[in-house]
């Protein structure tokens, strides 16, 4: 059961290091896009771009809530050795990710260079 319990908080952990580290790469581009693109097609005013900022700034502060409440809820469960386990994990698959962030930009810009030639 325990090694079932610790893959399933490795796998949760490692999406939500990888969405989190996503998200802070560059934060609020993808949402700017996003809502300059669903007001250019919805023709949405002003108020109602505001509202909807609004809407996904409660949303983001309700999601962190929520994940600190479920860390809690983790290490609650967990010896402390195996949260200090978790952490390593956590911070080991964050450098994976920037590296695989870092080697994506970079051949981005390969592939840009290319084009233009």
């Amino acid at each position: 059961m325990k090694p079932i319990l610790i893959a399933g908080l490795f796998t949760l952990t490692t999406a939500l290091a990888t969405s989190t580290l996503a998200a802070t790469e560059v934060p609020g581009k993808h949402h700017q896009r996003h809502m300059e693109r669903m007001a250019s097609e919805l023709q949405l005013t002003e108020q109602q771009q505001e509202q909807l900022r609004d809407i996904h700034q409660q949303q983001r502060e309700q999601m962190r809530t929520l994940r600190e409440q479920r860390q809690e809820q983790v290490n609650a469960v967990l010896t402390e050795e195996q949260r200090s386990k978790l952490q390593e994990m956590r911070e080991q698959r964050r450098e994976e990710m920037h590296k695989h962030m870092q080697e994506r930009r970079q051949g981005r810009g390969a592939e840009r260079d290319a084009d233009t030639n």
